[in-house]
């Protein structure tokens, strides 16, 4: 094994165990491996940005395009005002949360746009699809899914939106139409509980399986 190799191996064995080290207390050492961590990556994104944005962004070619130039001149405010988030003065300070949040709403506009074209839309189209669907040869069972899941998807809405307080009047006097959109958020509530309960089942058990390969590489490394 090369001098290269060790000290890689080294680093990286110390580098596991203090992320390890967090599952039984040890905060100083998982906080300096997460700082490194955040650290090293952050580094690398902005290497990547100046290599492959900014710098051809600012090549002379480009700056002869007049929109090319006002975009380079943007991204030079932009950045300009985000580095004020660094000046101790509250003030200069305030300057630095506007690109910020242009960076957060673009970035929760492509998201949303994304969870449109891709999981919405085609949910939407897949109900003309019926019979291409879960069940070809029982297409009254595709179409209740599809229902059940429609209606679900609805009573997780009302169980997120306020207005429907369950205090406001005794149960023996509200309207039924009352009873009926409570009876439909509580099925939302407890579906969102289910799904969150499954997506947390499935982050332990990816939590669980990373930790059996570490271990794993750790031992066929060092012994």
């Amino acid at each position: 094994m090369s001098f290269s190799v060790l000290l890689g191996s080294l680093l990286a064995t110390v580098l596991t165990l203090a992320i390890f080290s967090r599952a039984f207390g040890a905060k100083k050492a998982f906080r300096w491996a997460s700082y490194l961590l955040l650290g090293t990556g952050a580094g690398y994104v902005a290497a990547v940005a100046f290599k492959q944005v900014l710098l051809p962004a600012f090549s002379p070619a480009m700056l002869r395009i007049p929109l090319q130039f006002g975009v380079a001149l943007a991204a030079v405010i932009l950045t300009a005002l985000l580095l004020l988030r660094m000046v101790p003065k509250p003030a200069a300070r305030a300057w630095g949360l506007l690109p910020l949040g242009l960076m957060a709403g673009v970035g929760g506009a492509l998201a949303l746009a994304g969870a449109m074209r891709g999981t919405l839309l085609p949910q939407l189209m897949a109900v003309n699809q019926l019979h291409l669907e879960f069940t070809p040869r029982f297409p009254t069972l595709d179409a209740l899914s599809v229902v059940m899941a429609t209606l679900t998807s609805l009573g997780v809405l009302l169980f997120l939106l306020p207005g429907l307080d369950e205090k406001e009047t005794p149960d023996e006097n509200r309207p039924a139409m009352i009873k009926v959109l409570h009876g439909w958020r509580l099925w939302g509530y407890w579906a969102l509980m289910l799904a969150l309960g499954a997506l947390l089942a499935s982050t332990a058990g990816a939590r669980i399986t990373l930790l059996i390969d570490r271990v794993q590489w750790l031992l066929g490394l060092w012994f």
